[in-house]
């Protein structure tokens, strides 16, 4: 709380309001727990400051969940623009040598197998 508190007052310029973004911990039980919190500072006077704390560690977590749901969303569109292109490429590429082996058979006579030399 006190590195907010330094921060606060370098930051300082009378009459204005600024928010700034500050990691604490809170003690649970025996270990640390990181909290996200937002921080209104109000400048009244030359030596007085007025410092609202709120915790947005719920917020936070809800824009990371957000940005985790869109960014997959996005990877998912990718891949299936992608499948698609591919589906469409190797359909076309098949479709080709069925037309080279059919003008082939056509050529050769229409019989068996075409002999490709010995074996």
């Amino acid at each position: 709380m006190a590195q907010l508190v330094i921060r606060s007052w370098k930051a300082k310029n009378e009459g204005e309001t600024l928010v700034l973004m500050h990691d604490l911990k809170r003690m649970d039980g025996e270990k640390p727990q990181p909290i996200q919190c937002e921080a209104n500072i109000s400048v009244m006077e030359e030596n007085v400051l007025v410092i609202v704390v709120r915790d947005i560690s719920e917020r936070f977590r809800r824009f990371e969940a957000e940005k985790r749901v869109i960014s997959e969303t996005t990877a998912r569109r990718k891949d299936a623009a992608a499948n698609r292109f591919t589906r469409h490429e190797v359909k076309n590429g098949l479709l080709a040598a069925i037309g080279l082996c059919d003008s082939l058979n056509e050529v050769t006579g229409g019989g068996g197998p075409i002999n490709f030399g010995p074996q």
